[in-house]
């Protein structure tokens, strides 16, 4: 029996250059370590934070290496196939995720210490649960963490057909909040734009016509707007805070407009409306959450898709198999990313699904 493994043999702005994919044996015979388990991945998300990891932008490195050569993938849902002597807090066939950054989910199989993992319900698609910390989680904390924000207050959000941005907009509509939402000019507007509708999102506008003019203040005519979600930081965040009501909070969490983007802070927004600016990052924030509290959060987050209250975002898969290719079209999907900024996030589909 093989298993496979994804590595990049130095840091780049374009992964497609960097990366291989090994076969090797597996590790389904070996003897454990007695804290450890051996895992079987199901499904790992292809992140923009995996993409600055690669690029050597991201201060969390990965853990893990084979052949002298780190594995990236910092998110994914795996199934437990075997479990040290030591082991009590697992069983086989658990579904678990990584607890923390550098796990390294972008291989077919790993053997990890079992305090690495976190466990979760196998009652959702692999699909959508490779997505319940770096999507579900990261949407959530950020609705929450807005104290000022009550029912009937609008969130404004850009780059609103990603992931985060979509959990966001169903997490605020939990809060009786509706939203805003930005996003890029492109051929299927009219279908994204009725998907963000039906989740909770008030009013869907394209940049261009977001920019408008006049547009911008009619959106916000009337309304508190309250929370500013925003993703992409130089010109877009900069036109985001400006739909700020006074006593607001601007949140940022991503640069998907680039690392040298800058944002105005303008006297209206800091001393006229007194906005809040502040970053946010997801292992700061779940840290005041004890390991209970995360394993019962996540659970919820599973409870809610089961019930309808939440929906998954759409993902493109792409099928991990065994055969000749597989390298191909991993260099593939990292060639279109660039591109398919805004559209579905990628998902690595496991064979073993």
């Amino acid at each position: 029996m093989s298993a496979q493994t994804i590595t990049f043999q130095a840091h780049s702005l374009n992964p497609a250059e960097v990366v291989r994919v090994y076969r090797h044996d597996s590790a389904a015979n070996n003897s454990l370590p007695p804290d450890s388990v051996l895992l079987r991945f199901l499904a790992a998300p292809i992140n923009p934070q995996d993409l600055m990891v690669i690029a050597g932008r991201y201060p969390v490195q990965p853990h893990y290496k084979h052949v002298g050569e780190p594995i990236p993938g910092y998110d994914g849902v795996a199934r437990v196939e075997r479990i040290g002597e030591g082991v009590s807090t697992l069983q086989v066939g658990d579904h678990v995720i990584p607890r923390a950054h550098g796990l390294g989910t972008w291989r077919s199989e790993a053997v990890v210490p079992a305090s690495s993992l976190l466990k979760i319900s196998n009652k959702i698609e692999p699909s959508t649960a490779c997505l319940l910390k770096t999507s579900c989680s990261v949407a959530y904390l950020l609705v929450e963490s807005a104290k000022n924000l009550h029912p009937g207050d609008f969130v404004a959000i850009n780059a609103a057909s990603g992931s985060i941005a979509r959990m966001a907009v169903q997490f605020a509509r939990l809060r009786g909040c509706p939203s805003i939402c930005i996003i890029r000019d492109r051929e299927d507007v009219e279908s994204v734009r009725q998907s963000l509708l039906s989740q909770g999102a008030h009013v869907v506008l394209t940049e261009s016509e977001f920019e408008k003019g006049g547009v911008a203040a009619a959106c916000v005519e009337g309304k508190r707007v309250m929370l500013a979600l925003d993703s992409v930081f130089g010109t877009s965040g900069q036109h985001l805070a400006a739909l700020l009501s006074t006593g607001g909070t601007f949140i940022n969490y991503g640069s998907l407009g680039g690392a040298s983007g800058q944002i105005a802070l303008t006297q209206e927004l800091l001393f006229w409306k007194q906005i809040t600016f502040r970053n946010f990052r997801l292992s700061q924030a779940l840290s005041a959450y004890p390991e209970q509290a995360q394993v019962q959060l996540l659970n919820w987050f599973v409870e809610l898709f089961e019930q309808g209250q939440l929906v998954a975002p759409p993902v493109h898969t792409v099928e991990w198999n065994n055969g000749e290719g597989l390298e191909e079209k991993i260099r593939e999907t990292f060639l279109k990313q660039g591109a398919l900024v805004g559209y579905p996030k990628p998902v690595l589909q496991f064979e073993s699904v």
